[in-house]
């Protein structure tokens, strides 16, 4: 868990709102135009108790349809809603391409491409089941990783955490947290 100062929204849902959708509509739109297309039906929801959570001030729904910001992320600033916002559709697009994209043991994301229905055989299909299952098993560090290095591949930038809530900035920070959630 981060050590952020406890501190509340100043703003209403509906301001917050107003505030994040842009910067999340344009990461969205980046994530499609870069062959995430499954992305443009992601939605964005602002709820306050995901300030309250491990998360604290966003996350994506497994289904990869869904994320969430908490109100206090609209007071963030700008490049560090933006660095926010490619880390969860990092994670859109895991949970959406499940076992496309993976990370080899020194940390690089690889794409796997699917196998065209033709061409799929009884190893084919065997071997694409044991991606699944690869890709299930990982753990929570390695799907908080895999997210970050999505998000670095489709925004071009590399994804860091910085401040006292290990927050996700760009081109700058450390590395990510173990544990961190």
């Amino acid at each position: 868990m981060s050590a952020c100062p406890d501190t509340r929204a100043e703003l209403t849902l509906e301001e917050a709102f107003v505030v994040l959708e842009p910067y999340f509509l344009e990461m969205r739109r980046l994530f499609v135009k870069k062959r995430a297309k499954r992305c443009s039906a992601v939605i964005l929801e602002v709820e306050s108790w995901v300030h309250d959570s491990p998360r604290h001030f966003a996350a994506t729904y497994e289904t990869g349809k869904i994320m969430l910001a908490a109100p206090e992320m609209a007071e963030l600033p700008e490049e560090t809603i933006l660095a926010i916002f490619a880390h969860e559709f990092g994670h859109a697009v895991d949970f959406l391409y499940p076992g496309d994209y993976m990370l080899v043991d020194d940390g690089e994301l690889i794409l796997l491409p699917a196998v065209p229905q033709v061409l799929i055989n009884k190893k084919a299909e065997q071997a694409m089941l044991a991606r699944a299952r690869a890709w299930e098993r990982r753990d929570e560090d390695t799907v908080e990783r895999t997210a970050d290095a999505i998000g670095e591949k489709f925004t071009g930038q590399a994804i860091g955490y910085c401040g006292p809530c290990s927050v996700q900035c760009f081109a700058r920070g450390r590395p990510r947290p173990a544990g961190l959630r």
